[in-house]
């Protein structure tokens, strides 16, 4: 009797332990994962930071376990992810864009954060001591610069955003200070919602703006695609120029865009800075990108669609 008490205690102490932590599986690192919607461009940095942390563990003889969560583009998601992260207790916690950073952070100040595709750290307020990360500011005056080469004497650019995202906030005023310096005209067109698209596109195309920038915005770049189908269905047919490069693929024509999988690398040696090498969060400065010539990036079948030509200058670069 007294052993199939001991049997059964044995056996509901591993069925709390599976329930309680994911199989009690034992990994020398837990890391959770918050990313904040699906698209291209974090679902790179994601996979990027996954593999290069494996990689550099494995070369150490650790391993690490990851704690995967996708907030699907809402506030009240990520902030859950978060809050059962923390009470996982987690030796790390991976935030992927600005809202899901935020969430992060107002859920712990214990726990080592590293984000990354955050435009700005301190625009976005995560300047707590346990938090570093990767930004993805771009060059902006790089990407202005060929906007001109896009369309030789343009006069009047346009800025499409969404006003309730900070990130956008900064890159719109970058861009409009670099279209501004050069003589340029700019019509700007904030929206908080994916139903304002369309109606920004018939007033850019009233107002004859004769190409578009799209910062790093994460509302745009979930839906890149319906930015296509109103620029067509608009009949205004404008080049667009993204702030990245999964983002372009589906609605611009070229970019010089912030590579996603090299960020999700930079994050994942930050990380492993702090999970091995055991450096605090806060003796890690943020790291910006390095955007080159080759993150260039050109799509010709969105141009083929909306009928228009790309310059030879602007075909020469992706060579």
């Amino acid at each position: 009797m007294k052993k199939l008490i001991i049997a059964i205690l044995i056996i509901a102490m591993t069925v709390t332990c599976v329930a309680a932590f994911a199989g009690c599986e034992s990994a020398d690192y837990n890391v959770g994962i918050v990313q904040f919607a699906p698209h291209a461009a974090l679902d790179a940095a994601n996979d990027a930071f996954q593999a290069k942390l494996a990689e550099l563990m494995k070369a150490e003889g650790k391993t690490v376990k990851f704690y995967d969560n996708n907030a699907t583009g809402e506030v009240s998601n990520a902030t859950t992810a978060a809050e059962t992260l923390v009470n996982r207790n987690v030796d790390m916690i991976f935030a992927i864009a600005t809202p899901a950073a935020q969430a992060v952070q107002a859920a712990t100040k214990d726990i080592p954060v590293v984000f990354t595709a955050v435009t700005s750290a301190q625009i976005a307020g995560l300047t707590d001591s346990n938090i570093t990360g990767v930004t993805d500011l771009n060059d902006v005056d790089m990407q202005v610069d060929l906007m001109t080469k896009l369309v030789h004497g343009a006069t009047k650019m346009g800025i499409l955003y969404s006003t309730d995202e900070p990130n956008s906030e900064l890159q719109k005023n970058l861009a409009v200070e670099a279209m501004e310096a050069k003589g340029i005209t700019v019509v700007v067109q904030g929206i908080t919602d994916m139903q304002g698209v369309e109606p920004a596109f018939n007033n850019f195309k009233a107002q004859g703006v004769q190409c578009i920038y799209i910062p790093t915005d994460n509302r745009l770049a979930e839906g890149a695609s319906s930015v296509h189908s109103a620029n067509m269905a608009t009949e205004a047919n404008i080049p667009i120029v993204c702030g990245e490069a999964g983002m372009n693929a589906l609605c611009g024509i070229a970019t010089y865009g912030v590579n996603y999988a090299k960020l999700g690398e930079q994050s994942a040696q930050v990380a492993f800075d702090i999970l091995f090498n055991g450096k605090k969060p806060s003796e890690i400065a943020v790291v910006d990108p390095v955007v080159t010539a080759d993150d260039f990036s050109l799509s010709e079948d969105i141009a083929a669609a909306i009928g228009f030509t790309i310059p030879d200058e602007v075909l020469a670069l992706a060579k």
